[in-house]
């Protein structure tokens, strides 16, 4: 087990999430491939991360939907350590990605690289974290409470990531422990 004393909430609530998703797909060093990972964490609703990354001329989106909350496991266990026996249900789609996706322009053609981070460490805030690369470069960044701080950047990011996770054709695997 890990243990990482002094993680934020919205710290320990990602990198429990990322631990049961699906697999981050990382470009080769200087390939002009990408790689973006959306982890939003609502206090209400789905947790969800979607990742798109392109491969050659293809691109693909995965959604990882936690079925149950993850919040309220970690709010319930409290244990302060990573979980790599927890048994939440999680459904995993993928499929491939029109290069007219509205999210892809956003990713693309606007400087993702600027992004403001602005985290806070409350259990009640909705917080929501980006990864991504060009093979050349990446960002890690995150913010909570978005809409409300009116951060355009991310608001749109965000907006175009609802329409996005619809792509993929939904799949179910239930109680499924992806950890051993």
């Amino acid at each position: 087990m890990l243990n990482e004393p002094l993680l934020s909430f919205s710290h320990e609530i990602e990198r429990q999430a990322s631990s049961l998703s699906s697999a981050l797909v990382l470009p080769e060093p200087n390939s002009k491939n990408f790689s973006f990972r959306l982890s939003r964490f609502p206090i209400d609703g789905t947790e969800t991360i979607v990742d798109i990354h392109s491969s050659g001329e293809r691109i693909f989106i995965s959604v990882t939907r936690f079925l149950k909350s993850i919040r309220r496991h970690i709010l319930e266990t409290k244990t302060g350590e990573l979980d790599c026996d927890i048994k939440l249900g999680v459904e995993i789609s993928i499929s491939e990605c029109n290069y007219n996706e509205p999210i892809l322009r956003e990713i693309l053609n606007s400087n993702i690289f600027d992004l403001t981070s602005d985290l806070s460490e409350s259990i009640d805030d909705n917080h929501f974290f980006i990864f991504f690369t060009d093979s050349h470069n990446c960002i890690s960044s995150g913010i909570s409470n978005p809409y409300e701080k009116q951060e355009e950047h991310w608001i749109r990011i965000l907006n175009r990531s609802y329409g996005a996770e619809l792509t993929p054709p939904r799949r179910t695997f239930k109680g499924i422990s992806t950890l051993k």
